[in-house]
């Protein structure tokens, strides 16, 4: 026989309660009965136990917590998973939410999902029942494939409305044959298989891309330009300014963004002739005192004067142009440059040096050395080379090291428009290291919808990642690890189910500075 015993006990903190198993036990020895106490836990006045005892809880399982509540908090700060609610609804969110968190987390085929979600907290954290089954999956990627309303209304969400906004495009392959706008182009000879081209447009304002837009692997970038910027007016934005790459520089391109009056900022490749005239026409002033300031540990110079495009060609026409130009000098850079360069020559010139004269030589040449061989006259002095330089073609040269040009429609001093281009190749450089996620949206699928649906949960993982990826470089994390190795440490946090009770396990040193670098609650 046994019974519950409340004993109470008074501290200085107030009144305390514990629980004590009372059972009655026969002594053979002593010919009498005894009690044997057993210690239950503390306790209410009523008895109720506050803390279950251990030693009844037995572990039911214990998935891995720390990169899933790392990606829904962040998803939840940047308020993605409102935006997603309020086009999709609550249950199509969170299954789009997850779908994109998995992809940062447990990169890999849909066939192993369900597999790979039963050992993580994520159904939990989100509070959502959903069995990840790989049927279950596609039939949800072609049902928000298939709605491209929806879609555009997300974009259109997203969309900051204004400010600088940077648009690339990424040539992208696929096995599937199902794709309406897969087809050969000109990589398909090196991979075997077709392409696509996948444009992205990021708002500088945070970094993130908030609409994409597929094409042809064949279409020109005309056409692109023209689409992007119709759609963007389509969305609501208004004064905004495309800060784009060289492979967008055309006199096509141009015309048809001031046809638009649309704002942009487009740097002029090095092979353009326009590039030449502005930077020869800087030559004289950029290295005035009153064209020079300071900026990221470095000189910077800036020169400005304003161009014409007539019949596709531009020229400059500093009192009747149409377009600002600005030439930027970095002085740390272009020394560097000049160094390089006056190496590579010295280099050619003892190459030549020891060999015996040969007209088919430039043949045998690769492209850079070709590039300094055309800065040196060469001739037959009795079977070896007579090496002459060059003046104004290494004068023309050495004019181009550590400078470059854009023209814009930006009011911005020059200053600030070479802080933004910056920003702008910061923001395309950490797209250009995540592109390889977005193949795992589209690569495999085998029709249309499904190849829309993967893609849109990829570019919703792309902003995650992007997001994750900003916090870190704030933070200083990216000094010492990139996110697979940060998933890898977070990993191994681990919360278990004990009983009927999570308890999270213990947090290493490590993991605890991670997740306070990060801004985020330890819970």
């Amino acid at each position: 026989m046994s019974y519950n015993v409340i004993q109470q006990q008074k501290t200085k903190t107030g009144t305390r309660y514990y629980l004590y198993e009372v059972t009655a036990e026969w002594d053979p020895v002593k010919k009498c009965s005894k009690q044997k106490r057993r210690y239950l836990g503390p306790c209410d006045e009523k008895g109720n136990l506050l803390k279950k005892p251990a030693k009844k809880q037995t572990i039911v399982r214990s998935p891995s917590y720390g990169p899933y509540y790392i990606m829904w908090n962040l998803a939840r700060e940047s308020h993605l998973d409102e935006v997603l609610t309020k086009i999709y609804g609550a249950r199509n969110a969170k299954r789009l939410l997850a779908l994109a968190i998995l992809g940062i987390t447990d990169p890999g085929s849909g066939d192993l999902l369900e597999e790979t979600v039963e050992d993580t907290y994520l159904r939990e954290l989100m509070d959502m029942d959903w069995s990840f089954e790989q049927s279950e999956v596609c039939r949800f990627l072609q049902t928000v494939g298939e709605d491209a309303g929806r879609r555009e209304d997300l974009f259109a969400e997203l969309c900051p409305g204004k400010g600088c906004m940077i648009f690339d495009i990424v040539c992208m392959g696929t096995d599937s044959d199902g794709l309406e706008y897969s087809e050969a182009g000109r990589k398909a000879r090196f991979t075997g298989s077709k392409q696509f081209n996948l444009g992205m447009v990021h708002s500088m304002e945070d970094g993130l891309p908030f609409c994409y837009r597929t094409y042809p692997g064949s279409v020109a970038d005309v056409v692109t330009l023209d689409i992007i910027v119709a759609d963007l007016k389509r969305m609501g934005c208004d004064g905004f300014e495309m800060v784009m790459d060289r492979g967008f520089f055309s006199a096509g391109n141009v015309e048809l963004m001031m046809e638009r009056s649309a704002g942009f900022t487009v740097p002029v490749p090095a092979r353009n002739s326009i590039l030449k005239l502005l930077i020869s026409d800087s030559v004289k002033d950029i290295e005035s005192p009153l064209n020079t300031d300071y900026l990221a540990g470095s000189s910077v110079r800036g020169y400005e004067t304003r161009v014409v495009l007539e019949e596709g060609e531009f020229s400059i026409d500093p009192d009747k142009g149409t377009i600002r130009a600005v030439v930027f000098q970095d002085d740390a850079r272009r020394q560097t440059e000049v160094s390089t360069l006056y190496r590579r020559i010295g280099e050619m010139e003892s190459f030549l040096a020891d060999r015996k004269y040969d007209a088919f030589l430039p043949k045998k040449l690769s492209a850079n050395q070709i590039e300094i061989y055309n800065l040196l006259e060469v001739s037959d002095a009795n079977g070896r080379y007579d090496i002459r330089r060059k003046r104004n073609a290494i004068t023309a040269k050495e004019n181009g090291c550590g400078r470059f040009a854009v023209l814009t429609t930006s009011d911005l001093p020059w200053k600030e428009l070479m802080i933004e281009y910056r920003q702008r190749n910061d923001v395309e450089y950490d797209f250009s290291q995540l592109q390889s996620d977005l193949f795992m949206g589209i690569k495999g699928k085998s029709d249309q919808k499904s190849a829309e649906g993967g893609l849109l949960v990829n570019f919703l993982s792309l902003r995650l990642r992007l997001t994750l990826l900003d916090r870190m470089k704030t933070a200083g994390i990216t000094d010492e690890m990139w996110i697979p190795k940060f998933m890898k440490i977070m990993r191994k946090l681990r919360i278990t189910l004990v009983g009927d009770e999570w308890r999270l396990n213990e947090v290493t040193r490590k993991q605890r500075e991670l997740i306070s670098k990060l801004g985020l609650p330890l819970l």
